[in-house]
């Protein structure tokens, strides 16, 4: 494997509940009652503004899915300042022991600011030589674009990188571009109908990654 991208959310940060929490308490000021816990089963992994269309189609909004896109990244913005986003156990350590063996990039449906902010906050940013987001693609996660995307900046087929993804939704984009998935998620089962390599946690990823970095 020529090379190794990560998305973001869930899997590099522990953020999924947290942005559960932030849409909720956002919809309920529309007058749309959906728990974080609701929120997090339909939508975990979910890119913004898919989001975002399926509210404004359904619930009638006032505000253009655009709108609702920026409002929710503001309040991101601010629910960071104010509580922060945890990494996920392991994190740092597989980026290190990654680090300089082959290019690693971040490849996350979600907006660019708040991805490089919060790489950059976290002191991780220096080390991944690209960080494509759902802004640089017309079809964001599930379809494969972002992941053919990468691949095509990283000068490789996608046959030669892993992907490590956390949820359905990225799990598929990475699977139907043809990339090594592996799948880390330690709330429920994902990905397994679509790859063997399928951990709890990232310290158990990288206890396995001579499996999925060389095998053929």
């Amino acid at each position: 494997m020529q090379a190794v991208c990560f998305d973001f959310d869930g899997t590099l940060v522990d953020s999924e509940i947290f942005h559960a929490e932030n849409w909720s308490q956002y919809l309920s000021g529309l007058n749309i009652d959906i728990s974080a816990h609701d929120f997090l089963v339909d939508f975990a992994g979910v890119p913004w503004e898919i989001v975002a269309n399926h509210f404004s189609s359904v619930a009638n909004l006032p505000h253009t899915a655009a709108a609702v896109v920026s409002d929710m990244e503001r309040l991101t913005y601010d629910a960071i300042m104010e509580r922060g986003i945890p990494a996920k156990q392991g994190a740092f350590e597989l980026i290190k022991s990654l680090h300089g063996s082959r290019p690693l990039a971040v490849v996350t449906g979600s907006p660019r600011n708040y991805v490089e902010g919060m790489l950059a906050h976290l002191g991780w940013l220096e080390y991944f030589d690209h960080v494509f987001s759902g802004e640089d693609v017309k079809n964001n996660k599930p379809a494969p674009e972002i992941y053919q995307l990468a691949c095509r900046t990283l000068g490789i087929a996608e046959h030669q990188a892993v992907a490590i993804e956390d949820s359905q939704t990225g799990a598929q984009s990475a699977y139907t571009a043809g990339l090594r998935l592996v799948v880390v998620n330690d709330l429920h089962p994902v990905g397994q109908d679509l790859t063997p390599y399928c951990y709890d946690n990232l310290r158990e990823a990288q206890a396995q990654r001579a499996s999925w970095l060389v095998a053929s």
